[in-house]
Order: C-alpha cells, then structure tokens, then sequence
C-alpha cells in the first residue's frame, strides 16, 4: 500500500513546492535547520535520519514528474515480506549532477541502507513499480531524464537482488507503459526508443518481459520516425479476440497529428503497428492536419481515432474545417461510430450525423468569432441553419444577445447558439444544439 512520507498540515503546505522537482529553486538544504517543527512527520524522522546519516543532509531530494508516485521518498512493502522498504530520490547540491536513487530496509524497526544507484539524468520522469515475473519481488522501473532535453529519456530496469537492487538494464525511450499486453497476469515493458543508422532515423516499439536475471526482446516494430514528439499513451485491455491495444497520439510537425496502434498479435506471437505504410516508412491514416487526440468519444470502452476527412470550407483557406470521423478498430475493419467538426480558436466541437456530415457546411467568420453552419441543398444552394458564436465572458449579457441562447460556458467566455427560421423548418432546436455542442476531448 503507497503511502506518502508527507504530513501536509497547513504550516507544511507553504513548503510542498520544495518537493516538486529537482531544479534548484526547490532545495532542501538541510530541512532540519530550514524547518521547526520538523518537516517530517515523527514517523519517518528515524528514515530521515537514516539517510542523513548515511548519504548526506546537504543534498536536494527529488520528485519523479510523472505517473503514481510523485514523491521524492516511496514507503511500500517490495518484497512481500510485511515490512516496508522505502526508495530515496536525491541530487547532491550541484544542479546539474545526475540524480541518485537510494533504498532503505526495515529490519527490527530500524531503517537499513541496502543500495544507492547512480541514476542517468538530473531529473526523475517516472517511477514505476511491478512484479514484473510474479516472484514476489517487486522490479522498479525508473525513467530519467536530462533538464531540457524533451525527445529521449533513460528507462532502466532494477530487480530486487538479496536485500538489494541490481541493474538489469538500460535503454534510451520516448515513450514507456507497464502493461500486461499477453494476458499471462504478469506485466511487460512497452516503450519506443529512436535509433539512427548511416543518417536514417528509425523508431521502433518493442515489448519486454523479465526472464530470469535477464530482459528479453517479446518482439518489435517499426513506427513512423518522423513525428516531433508523443504526446499520451493510451491503453485499452483485451476482449473476447480483440487483443489489448496501445494507443500513441504523436505531433508532426507543430500542429499535424497521428495515432500510433500497436498490439501484440497472440496467433502470431509478434508486435503489430498496422498504420505503418511499408512503401513511405509513414502512417498516412491517421494524418489530420489538427492535434485532436485520440479518445473513446462515445463512451463504449473502446478507443476511437480521429479521421480527417471531407474539407468544409475553401482549399485555400488559411483555417480550414474539416469533417472528423472517429474510427473503431476493435474488431476485424475500421467502424467509423461518430463525426464531428471542431473550432479549435473558440474551443468547442459540433457531432453530427452521418447524412450531417455529408451535406453542411461551415462558414467562418473568424474576425468575429463565428462560424455559421449551413446545409448544402440538392441544387448546390445553401441554407444557413444556426450560428455559433463565443462571447467574452465580461460581455455576456443575455439582452445584448436576445437571439442568441447559451450553450458552453468556459472561465473567460461564452459559446452562444442562434437557430435561423430555416434551421427551426429543419428540426434544430436548442436542446439538439446543447447535446451537440460540446468541449473538445482531451
């Protein structure tokens, strides 16, 4: 059971920040002489004083940035035995040295020092704790990172080794997820590292497992090398045929998205990424020219992708909208289960039905904040259905705005609907709007 080292009384609350990173201006330099009353609370001050006994008290401690611990010190039985260990993160007072990671044993009811590892960066991305072989010892998995250096971090392995820690391995990753992807109730390692051969960038996903004293290759894939930079990982567990996924939304450049798919394949016994296009080393079909993420956006459990498809609006213009498809590919072919546009300046998305998404279009008046949403008759014409406009939130006074009614309410502004007389011949009415209207998924 996690339990935190911090006593967060209100006295304590004006000092938390010094535990939210590893950067100079969050030292504890010692907290014994900074602090009174103690900044720990009594039941850990043995622990504190243990490692200041045995390390040093002028160091700065340090906080993993990412993932279920956040704490610069983890109190957790790792061994099974009914005794905590507790996991130490800690820089010495030179800003740029690399953090270290020391681990304490309760025995007898004192703190034992058993490991201090040298960590490979000045800052902790992530801890991630796991029996990773179901042997009643928990692996840490420990992803540093280098201040400033966003693209590539360190992910290395530790196995509990006689009262110790060992390292197993180290690997360069952008992306790293414990997850159980074989459905043996035993956890594996996926990550995707960036390799660069006689100037080619490649980037492979692969899948680990612990075998032994040893971490061996499941299988690899490649994935698309040209993206900027990943942006979440999402994981979706395995039903019925349909094995467990991952999903990796990735930048292209500053503004251009897509969404990696790998899933390990039980029949085959190898990693799949199905978007890969073999012939220009690219996924191409999940391209769209926005960063929507991928996310389940009707709500059934299962992960959808956004699809760019039809353009509403000018080939040349400078904000171009397009129709969005959100695409299932949890069964044998893609299933499109839902569309939509969205207005990425005002900060809010339209669903629309099948026979919608084929037949509006939008017209944005962006000087204004509005856009106008019309139907596209049979003859070519067009029929303005509602407007959608965003108020600034010290404008909004419902009798400046008579016509218009509110949908969305956000800190600084309003999003406000009006439907036209052709829009009311046609069934929009305000309820339909309000259920259709709604944020963009994060």
């Amino acid at each position: 059971m996690k339990r935190s080292f911090l006593v967060f009384t209100t006295f304590i609350l004006m000092f938390s920040f010094l535990f939210s990173s590893c950067k100079s201006s969050d030292v504890i330099k010692p907290v014994d002489s900074l602090l009174s009353p103690p900044l720990y609370h009594e039941e850990y001050k043995s622990l504190v004083d243990a490692f200041h006994k045995e390390v040093s008290k002028n160091v700065f401690f340090c906080s993993p940035r990412k993932g279920d611990y956040r704490a610069a010190i983890t109190i957790e039985d790792l061994d099974g035995d009914g005794e905590d260990e507790a996991l130490i993160f800690y820089r010495d007072e030179v800003e740029s040295s690399v953090a270290r990671l020391h681990y304490f044993k309760l025995s007898d009811g004192e703190w034992v020092s058993r490991t201090d590892l040298n960590g490979y960066g000045n800052e902790i991305e992530k801890l991630m704790i796991s029996d990773m072989d179901g042997d009643g010892n928990s692996e840490l998995i420990v992803i540093w990172s280098v201040s400033g250096v966003s693209s590539s971090n360190i992910m290395s392995v530790y196995r509990a080794s006689v009262n110790s820690y060992k390292e197993l391995s180290n690997e360069a990753c952008s992306v790293c997820e414990l997850t159980d992807v074989d459905g043996d109730s035993n956890e594996e390692l996926f990550y995707v590292n960036q390799t660069t051969s006689s100037g080619v960038v490649q980037r492979l996903a692969r899948l680990v497992r612990l075998s032994g004293n040893s971490i061996v290759i499941m299988g690899e894939t490649r994935m698309d090398p040209n993206i900027s930079s990943y942006t979440s990982v999402k994981t979706e567990k395995a039903s019925g045929d349909s094995p467990m996924k991952i999903y990796i939304d990735a930048l292209k450049g500053e503004s251009q998205m897509i969404t990696e798919l790998v899933y390990w394949d039980n029949s085959k016994s190898e990693l799949c990424a199905p978007f890969l296009d073999a012939d220009t080393m690219s996924n191409i079909e999940t391209l769209r020219d926005n960063p929507i993420p991928s996310v389940d956006i009707n709500n059934d459990g299962t992960i959808d992708i956004p699809i760019q498809g039809r353009l509403l609006g000018e080939e040349d213009s400078a904000n171009k909208t397009y129709v969005i498809s959100w695409v299932d590919y949890s069964g044998d072919a893609p299933v499109a289960v839902a569309n939509s546009v969205i207005n990425f300046e005002d900060n809010y998305m339209i669903s629309l039905s099948n026979e919608e998404a084929e037949n509006i279009k939008i017209i944005n008046y962006r000087s204004q904040n509005c856009w106008v949403v019309c139907r596209v008759n049979p003859d070519g014409s067009q029929s303005e259905l509602y407007s959608i406009l965003n108020v600034p939130s010290d404008r909004w006074i419902e009798d400046d705005f008579k016509a218009y009614f509110p949908v969305l309410e956000y800190d600084n502004s309003v999003i406000c609907a009006y439907i036209t007389d052709n829009g009311i011949q046609s069934g929009v009415t305000e309820d339909y709007l309000k259920n259709r209207i709604t944020k963009i998924p994060a």
